[in-house]
C-alpha cells in the first residue's frame, strides 16, 4: 500500500502545482486552464460511481486500479506528443480524468479495509503519499526551472506507471499469501442501502463544499504566485510546506480521531478553510503564503481523514468501494468539475474578492457538518426541529 500511495501522490505532486503552469506555457488563458482542469473531473462523476460499484461485485479492485493506472499514463503521453488545441486537450482531459481519478477511491477503500482490521494504519500510509507529493513538487520545481516545463507530462506518466505496477504487485502478493482483507461479493450489492445512511450522505455533502472552496487555490494559486514574481522552485516549496503540514496531521489522525468525533473535526476543518482563504485574499506576502500553506493540515487533511473514518465505520459492508466512489464523485469530482471554470473566471475578473467567495463555500460546509453531526448523534432526531433550532 505504501508504494501505491507513493506513486499516486508523486503524480499529484506534479499535477497540482505544475499542470496549470505547463498549460500556461503552451499559451492557454486562465479561463481555458480552468476548463481543462475541470474537464478531468467531469467523467469521474459517472465513472467513479460505476467502476467502484463493479469493483464491489465483479472485478478485483487492485487489478482494476493497475489497469487504469497504465491507461492513464498512456493518455498523459498523448498530451506531450499532440498539438495544443483546446478542443483536443479537453477531450484528452475527459479521458484522463475518467481513468486516473478512479485509482484513488479503489486504492483507498482497500486501505480502509486493512485499517479497520488493524493490518495497516490509514494515517501513516497517507502520510507516505503526502511525502511523495512533497518530493516530486520540490524536485519538480527545480527540474522545471532548469530544464523547462516540457518535462511535466513525462514525469506524471512515469509516476502513474509506478502506481500501476505497485497495484499489480500488491495483488499478486495478497493472492499468494492469502491476505485479502474481506471476501468478495457473490451477488450484486444493493447500492440503494447507502441512501438509508442519511447522516453519512450529509457528511459527504459537507465535504463537497469544503473541497469546492479549494478549487480557486488548486487551479490558480501557482499562476498567481508566478505573476507576483515567485520562481518555479519557490512555488514548489510553497506546495511542499502545505504537504508537510498535511503529513504531520495524517500521521496523528488516528490519535485525533480517538479523542474527537469525525464530524466535530469536519466542522472545525471547514472553519479553518474559511480562515485560510481570508488570509490569501488580503496579502501575497511570503509570511502570509507560508501561514496559509501550513493551514492545509486543517483545511484539507483534517476533514478528509474524518470523512474516511465515517465511510469506514458507517458505509454498508457490501458497498464499501461504491461508497468511496460516491464520495470522490460527489464530494471531489462534481464540485471541482463545476466550480473550477468558475474559479478561473472569478480569478480573472474579481481577484480581490475571489477567495472570499471560497470562504463562503467553506462555511456552508460547516452548517452541513453540524446537521450531519446532530443526525448521527440522534438517528431518530426530527430534522424539522433541528432547522428550527438553527433559525
Amino acid at each position: 500500500m505504501y508504494l501505491i500511495f507513493f506513486g499516486f501522490f508523486a503524480a499529484e505532486g506534479i499535477i497540482y502545482p505544475f499542470w496549470p503552469t505547463w498549460l500556461d506555457s503552451l499559451g492557454f488563458s486562465a479561463s481555458e486552464i480552468g476548463l481543462l482542469i475541470a474537464a478531468a473531473y467531469w467523467p469521474q462523476v459517472f465513472t467513479g460511481v460505476f467502476i467502484t460499484y463493479v469493483a464491489d461485485w465483479r472485478v478485483d479492485q487492485l487489478r482494476l486500479a493497475g489497469f487504469l493506472g497504465f491507461t492513464a499514463a498512456l493518455c498523459t503521453l498523448f498530451f506531450y506528443f499532440l498539438p495544443a488545441y483546446l478542443w483536443m486537450f479537453v477531450s484528452l482531459s475527459i479521458l484522463f480524468g475518467g481513468l486516473w481519478m478512479v485509482v484513488l477511491p479503489l486504492s483507498e477503500s482497500y486501505l480502509l479495509k486493512r485499517d479497520k482490521q488493524a493490518l495497516q494504519n490509514y494515517g501513516w500510509v497517507r502520510a507516505v503519499g503526502s511525502s511523495a507529493f512533497i518530493l516530486t513538487s520540490t524536485l519538480g520545481g527545480v527540474l522545471f526551472a532548469r530544464h523547462g516545463q516540457f518535462w511535466v507530462p513525462l514525469v506524471i506518466a512515469a509516476s502513474m506507471l509506478l502506481t500501476a505496477v505497485a497495484c499489480l504487485r500488491l495483488k499478486r502478493r495478497v493472492s499468494r499469501d492469502g491476505l485479502q482483507p474481506v471476501a468478495r461479493n457473490v451477488k450484486r450489492p444493493d447500492w440503494r442501502a447507502l441512501f438509508e445512511r442519511k447522516s453519512l450522505l450529509i457528511a459527504i455533502a459537507a465535504a463537497s463544499f469544503i473541497q469546492l472552496s479549494h478549487t480557486l487555490y488548486f487551479s490558480t494559486s501557482s499562476i498567481g504566485w508566478g505573476v507576483k514574481g515567485y520562481s518555479a522552485a519557490s512555488i514548489g516549496m510553497f506546495w511542499s510546506v502545505a504537504v508537510i503540514a498535511e503529513i504531520t496531521y495524517f500521521a496523528l489522525s488516528n490519535k485525533v480521531l480517538s479523542i474527537w468525533s469525525p464530524l466535530s473535526i469536519v466542522m472545525f476543518s471547514s472553519v479553518c478553510a474559511a480562515m485560510r482563504w481570508a488570509f490569501f485574499s488580503n496579502s501575497d506576502a511570503l509570511s502570509v503564503i507560508l501561514l496559509g500553506q501550513c493551514l492545509h493540515a486543517l483545511s484539507f487533511a483534517a476533514y478528509h481523514s474524518a470523512i474516511m473514518r465515517c465511510i469506514r465505520d458507517q458505509a454498508p459492508e457490501d458497498i464499501q468501494v461504491f461508497t468511496q466512489g460516491v464520495y470522490y464523485s460527489l464530494a471531489v469530482a462534481l464540485p471541482m468539475g463545476l466550480a473550477t471554470p468558475f474559479a478561473g473566471y472569478l480569478y480573472e475578473t474579481q481577484p480581490q474578492w475571489s477567495y472570499y467567495v471560497m470562504a463562503l463555500f467553506a462555511l456552508i460546509g460547516t452548517l452541513l457538518a453540524f446537521i450531519a453531526h446532530q443526525k448521527m448523534r440522534s438517528p431518530t432526531h426530527d430534522t424539522t426541529n433541528l432547522y428550527r433550532r438553527l433559525l
